[in-house]
């Protein structure tokens, strides 16, 4: 069994090795050093740094003369990182002799800093310079680098998300796009899995190696979807939507995917959840319940209907619906227009304008492209409000809350109903693993519900004009400043023709 502790001498220098796996603490080695270096002039804040950072390799603790006390010390210091080490030199005392380069390189060599990673021109430097107690550079590490997690190439060009959506939305500005919702066919490609790499290690200035994170393979295929190992891919094992949801959208499923022209072939599903997505080919005018379990794209307008869409939905046109319940969606709500439309969705996004319109963002009602203008109407979300343009030129009432207390109670009550009504369904409606996990989400969100936290209020418009009441919280302002004058334009909007108010 070797030895705890070694002792070796080269002139008038003593070394000690502490063993990697030494057993006994740092007062048994203070001990043996007491008692096998008498005579020995020890500095003993060299042996604790021995303990710590020197173990397996010889460390200068000590020299054999008499004056040895008088001379000069230093020692390294490592970053909170580990991943540079500074060279830190103490005065000598009258009479007392200073390091010579060959003892700094000696004790930098002690502290196990690998050659590799010594800056050679910042040590000669630092020994040149003997800047006493202040930090000198003369060793930097590698940082790891993390593994990259896993990913899928989807098939479409488009994002299958609804965060992705908004934000291609976004940047398409005006040109919306002709097909939002992705269909993927039976025993066809869905996407290309790409599996999590491992990284690459980093080496810390001490010599340590650090370890690097390897990417967490955090996606989970759903109902529809397998994966075929040989060759990489995901395949659908059914026809429909193909769904991202979860946190990074890592969560894929495959839902029904239902196309329809007129109102009339939703009559089935009257007062029910349809356990899928739904594609509308021009307006939409329900005067039924009609409750969806995924997202709806609807290729025209919306138009007075009592509409739920726990996902997400996407309007060409615009929303009018001044009803006795909002339109309720689950996800985003976007769409060209509102006008004098009701509607609460966990975030609005206002492609170009809404009108006298009640609009419930549970996160945020967004109107960013330039010149969308929110004008009349009442605005209220949890967080923020974001619009190019708030308010009307013609002092147009408009009230914008953000953050306000009671805000809460609508979506307590739709996320609340959406939850009972997914349990209530019978199996046979849909893939029962979806359905279960979908009242279970709603049912969580339901009682995550909270007071807006007032830090998280934000309202940025870029202009705003006079009419406009804003309420933070328990915080009111009124902009009441005269503006000029109103004017009706005509504009075309899809395939169809409108007059709209505008600033004159």
């Amino acid at each position: 069994m070797p030895e705890p502790v070694l002792l070796s001498a080269e002139g008038e220098v003593v070394r000690i090795t502490v063993a990697p796996d030494h057993p006994g603490p740092y007062s048994t080695l203070v001990s043996f050093l007491r008692q096998h270096l008498p005579g020995v002039w020890i500095d003993w804040v060299a042996v604790r740094e021995a303990y710590r950072f020197g173990r397996g390799r010889p460390f200068p603790v000590g020299r054999r003369r008499a004056e040895a006390a008088f001379d000069e010390r230093a020692k390294i210091r490592f970053s909170e990182d580990g991943l540079a080490a500074f060279l830190l030199l103490y005065p000598p005392r009258p009479r007392g002799s200073r390091l010579t380069e060959a003892d700094l390189a000696r004790l930098v060599r002690a502290y196990g800093v690998p050659p590799e990673l010594v800056d050679a021109h910042a040590l000669r430097m630092a020994f040149l310079r003997h800047s006493y107690q202040e930090s000198e550079l003369i060793a930097r590490g590698r940082p790891p680098l993390d593994g990259a997690p896993a990913r899928v190439d989807w098939v479409r060009g488009l994002p299958t998300d609804p965060e992705g959506f908004l934000a291609a939305l976004e940047s398409l500005g005006d040109l919306y796009p002709t097909e939002i919702l992705a269909e993927v066919a039976e025993h066809g490609k869905a996407g290309t899995l790409h599996p999590p790499e491992s990284g690459t290690p980093g080496l810390a200035a001490s010599g340590a190696p650090i370890p690097a994170r390897a990417g967490e393979d955090t996606i989970r295929l759903g109902p529809g979807l397998r994966l075929d190992p040989a060759e990489g891919t995901i395949v659908a094992t059914a026809t429909g939507h193909l769904r991202l949801s979860g946190r990074g959208a890592t969560t894929a499923r495959v839902l029904p995917l239902l196309r329809v022209r007129e109102a009339q072939d939703l009559e089935p599903w009257r007062g029910a959840v349809f356990p899928g997505s739904i594609v509308v080919e021009g307006d939409l005018e329900v005067r039924f319940p009609l409750k969806v379990l995924g997202d709806v794209e609807v290729r025209g307008g919306l138009v007075r209907s009592s509409l739920e869409v726990m996902g997400s939905l996407f309007v060409r046109d615009g929303v009018i619906h001044r009803g006795h319940e909002p339109v309720r969606v689950g996800g985003i709500l976007s769409a060209a227009f509102m006008d004098r439309a009701w509607v609460a969705a966990h975030t609005v996004h206002v492609r170009r304008y809404s009108l006298q319109s009640r609009l419930l963002g549970f996160d945020a009602v967004l109107a960013p492209s330039k010149g969308a203008n929110l004008c009349g109407g009442q605005i209220a979300c949890r967080k923020r409000v974001v619009a190019d343009v708030l308010g009307s030129p013609n002092s147009m009432d408009t009230e914008v809350a953000v953050g306000a207390p009671g805000f809460n109670a609508t979506f307590h009550a739709m996320f609340q109903s959406w939850a009972d009504a997914l349990r209530s369904l019978p199996t046979e409606e849909g893939p029962e693993e979806t359905i279960r996990e979908e009242a279970a989400r709603w049912e969580k969100a339901t009682l995550a519900l909270t007071v807006p936290h007032l830090p998280h209020a934000l309202i940025a418009t870029q202009r705003v004009h006079a009419g406009v009441t804003i309420r933070i919280a328990s915080a009111l302002r009124e902009i009441g400043n005269a503006v000029g004058p109103v004017s009706f334009t005509y504009e075309k909007i899809g395939d169809r023709d409108r007059v709209a108010m505008t600033r004159g």
